[in-house]
């Protein structure tokens, strides 16, 4: 909590106390409302910032120049030191090109990273016996896909598989810079900052994996690279958004993979963030 609250201008650090930051997951920034902490339970502080409080802490943020970050910003999110990931909301125009690009921030949601254990019972359904199987993790969002994700690849990279990243928007392995700030294993390659399905067929055919990552299926595209690194003997470990096999089944991209019979292994979390309620073979048997 320290290394975070010295990302933070004095305004903010003053008002954010360190008991309440370390059971938090999240810390809510709005323009003119009170900061929001998120975890088991919700905190609001007296501290309202104003707009410009949060204007300087964005280029806080940034090292100083929202320029360098541009890019980030124009997708909505900044990576910090630490891997704790920053969503940015407000004022978008476009730019020279025609594209959206970020003009100023009204809201700011600061998702602090943590390192967990891994859920034993997805480990032993992800590599039963040591055998790598493809497997799908579905939840609502919220309840931990990312986090799970990660901690298996960072499981599996220690026991010895090659372990390959697509990590599009920076939340698995929260590079900075191209260095990962989450330990997802020493045996684990990170493409980061670029579209999942030229990123997935780039770490097939360039580090020869034996299981690639890949978080929050949702385009055509996307099921067609990891349909494609399937056929060429990868393993693959994804997520997507649905409550449950039935409702992955309706959603397009991950109702092909299904269907295609990608996955060895379905694994559904619910009941609280990170655990795991079901797990499924990939017809959506119970296993």
């Amino acid at each position: 909590m320290d290394k975070l609250l010295e990302q933070f201008t004095p305004p903010f650090r003053a008002a954010l106390p360190e008991g309440e930051l370390a059971r938090a997951r999240e810390i809510r920034i709005r323009a003119g409302q009170p900061l929001l902490l998120r975890g088991a339970r919700d905190v609001r502080l007296p501290f309202r910032p104003s707009e410009g409080q949060i204007r300087d802490l964005l280029l806080a943020f940034c090292g100083g120049a929202l320029y360098a970050r541009q890019e980030a910003l124009d997708q909505g999110y900044l990576t910090l030191p630490g891997g704790h990931r920053v969503g940015v909301c407000g004022h978008m125009a476009p730019d020279e090109a025609g594209r959206a690009a970020f003009r100023s921030a009204q809201a700011l949601n600061v998702r602090i990273a943590r390192q967990v254990p891994c859920d034993e019972r997805a480990l032993r359904a992800a590599a039963p016996d040591g055998v790598l199987r493809s497997t799908l993790v579905l939840s609502a969002p919220g309840l931990g896909k990312t986090t799970l994700l990660r901690e298996l690849a960072r499981a599996l990279s220690r026991r010895g598989a090659q372990v390959a990243v697509a990590d599009e928007r920076g939340e698995l392995a929260a590079c900075v810079r191209g260095v990962p700030q989450l330990d997802v294993g020493p045996c684990t390659d990170v493409m980061d900052n670029l579209e999942k399905a030229p990123a997935v067929r780039l770490l097939t055919r360039a580090m020869a994996p034996d299981v690639l990552v890949t978080d929050e299926i949702g385009a055509p595209e996307d099921a067609a690279a990891l349909l494609d690194a399937r056929r060429c003997g990868v393993q693959v470990l994804c997520s997507a958004h649905a409550e449950s096999f039935a409702q992955a089944l309706r959603r397009a991209a991950v109702g092909e993979l299904l269907r295609e019979k990608v996955f060895d292994r379905v694994l559904v979390l619910g009941g609280a963030v990170g655990r795991v309620k079901a797990v499924l073979d990939g017809e959506g048997r119970p296993c």
